[in-house]
């Protein structure tokens, strides 16, 4: 009996480590697909290359094309691991076509939903696209309507813009003319907008750092002061969870091993509280709104009271269980509302910091999408595949996983105009300055806003959004939801800091375009020097 336990043990050994020796080792490649064949017999396959590069570099998407680069390549196949095939495709043209135009063919990939289930589950980034999921992205979908945003959101970032024009005051005088680094005050500039436009309390984390500088006594209680403390921890810890997944080689068990330790516990705990205080006063002014005699099904009324975000959609859910005869239920204890107010949190506020580290300034629109191009704030974005199907003439079989770059910052490798879709070249025959191939295009590595700027038919400059592709909010309805809020918070930070300083050249040393990557790309170095205007 026991000889033949000890068989049974010694097998399940056996197939399970040849099981693992299976996983690790990647499928054999498509058919016609460029890649590296050294890869297919090694551990872990191209994997333990990208790592390699990723640490060398800092920045992990040139890792996963590098071997588009080498190759010359638009199009290869990664052999990482054993399971769906990962193609790159390093290609603007055809990404925006498969982003935009393609959208019964390619689903948000479950790579990048693996990021967030952890932490975030409810999120819409968290999900697949579903009757459900559409039915609570238009709860939310009036947020980021223009009107909305200028008339309720912006005189919040307007406040946070001023506040970092005071701090940067004080730290220009104490500079005495030298350079300083400013990579934590857009960090905090964007926290405290992000936090005011979606839950309309102010945080104060501007406020904190400048009467520090100035050394005086905060005028901040100690509540708010806790409050800082603790969704400055929650941020960091979520980015950096997600970030610790996109450099490993298993996200999936890098994130499950994350959420058994006290700092997930921790994080989860302050995310929840935090937001919560702010929800309940909310609820409770907007539960009296629809309680009160003579309320409509409108879903205008009250937006009078709306300050931010999270005013509007509380509002419209209160109305719609009325509309209902339902009683609404408490959001405090939505995990969904809790979840998505959380993630537009978090990417909100990485992205704008890391974006607005980059700008430079000439003139506005130009200078906003350059800074966007060489930002590559979000450098790559993931598909899975539907159905089979095609790219750049290559077969795509359905459950393949597409990884697509989205820094434009090369010129795009040749391509036969022959085997790009019929859309992507309907597309470029609409761009009647010609794109890459035209003077927008030219040399495609360099900072220049003039690149999207033309003359209209009066000879007056205008900007062209269609100069070249537009891929850093991604696009189509898997595309970045706040990219509205985003763009007029860039906008209103960008606007108040030019006319109030001006940007002085930094040494050597302290320019430069190389980055680093987390979650979101940031500039390596990120300093100013600045002369008061």
């Amino acid at each position: 009996m026991a000889f033949n336990i000890f068989l049974a043990a010694a097998f399940l050994v056996v197939l399970t480590l040849g099981w693992v020796i299976w996983r690790v080792f990647p499928s054999a490649p498509l058919p016609g697909y460029p890649h590296n064949a050294s890869s297919r017999w090694r551990l872990f396959g191209d994997g333990s290359n990208i790592m390699r590069i990723a640490e060398l570099t800092r920045e992990s998407s040139l890792a996963v094309f590098d071997l588009n680069r080498r190759l010359g390549e638009p199009i290869t196949q990664m052999l990482v691991t054993r399971g769906a095939p990962m193609i790159a495709i390093d290609d603007p043209r055809e990404i925006e076509d498969i982003v935009l135009r393609r959208n019964k063919e390619f689903e948000h990939s479950w790579y990048t939903m693996q990021l967030f289930d952890r932490a975030f589950p409810h999120a819409t980034i968290a999900q697949h696209t579903t009757p459900s999921l559409k039915a609570q992205k238009r709860l939310w979908v009036d947020a980021m309507n223009t009107d909305f945003l200028r008339r309720t959101v912006a005189p919040n970032l307007q406040t946070a813009a001023r506040e970092l024009v005071e701090l940067w005051t004080i730290r220009a005088e104490q500079a005495a003319g030298e350079p300083f680094d400013v990579s934590g005050h857009f960090h905090d500039t964007a926290l405290d907008a992000i936090w005011t436009a979606l839950l309309g309390s102010k945080l104060g984390v501007l406020r904190s750092e400048i009467e520090k500088l100035r050394g005086v006594k905060s005028t901040l209680d100690p509540d708010a002061l806790r409050s800082i403390d603790a969704i400055r921890f929650a941020m960091k810890t979520g980015n950096d969870m997600v970030a610790a997944a996109l450099n490993s080689v298993w996200p999936s068990f890098s994130l499950w091993f994350a959420t058994l330790t006290p700092t997930f516990r921790r994080f989860k705990r302050a995310s929840t509280e935090e937001v919560q205080k702010v929800m309940r006063s909310a609820y409770t002014r907007f539960q009296s709104l629809a309680d009160s005699p003579g309320t409509t099904d409108n879903k205008d009324e009250g937006s009078e009271n709306d300050t931010c975000a999270m005013d509007l959609v509380l509002r419209r859910e209160i109305l719609n269980a009325r509309k209902a005869g339902r009683p609404s239920s408490d959001p405090t204890q939505d995990p969904y509302m809790l979840d998505e107010l959380w993630m537009l949190l978090l990417a909100g506020h990485d992205s704008t910091a890391h974006t607005l580290a980059w700008f430079d300034i000439p003139f506005l629109d130009a200078v906003m999408e350059e800074t966007l191009r060489c930002a590559a704030t979000s450098p790559v974005i993931n598909r899975d595949v539907l159905v089979d199907t095609e790219i750049l003439g290559k077969k795509v079989p359905k459950g393949s996983i597409l990884f697509m770059n989205l820094r434009i910052d090369h010129d795009p490798y040749p391509v036969d105009e022959a085997v790009r879709s019929p859309t992507s070249r309907l597309a470029q025959a609409k761009r009647t300055r010609g794109g890459f191939e035209g003077e927008s295009g030219w040399d495609i590595g360099r900072f220049e806003p003039r690149r999207w700027l033309t003359r209209d038919a009066e000879g007056r400059e205008v900007f062209d959004a269609y100069s070249l592709p537009t891929l850093g909010f991604g696009g189509g309805y898997r595309g970045c939801f706040g990219k509205r809020l985003a763009m007029m918070e860039l906008r209103i930070i960008m606007v108040t800091l030019v006319l109030n300083f001006e940007f002085l050249s930094l040494p050597e040393e302290l320019a430069g375009l190389e980055g680093e990557e987390a979650v979101f790309r940031q500039p390596q170095k990120i300093f100013v020097r600045l002369k008061q205007l």
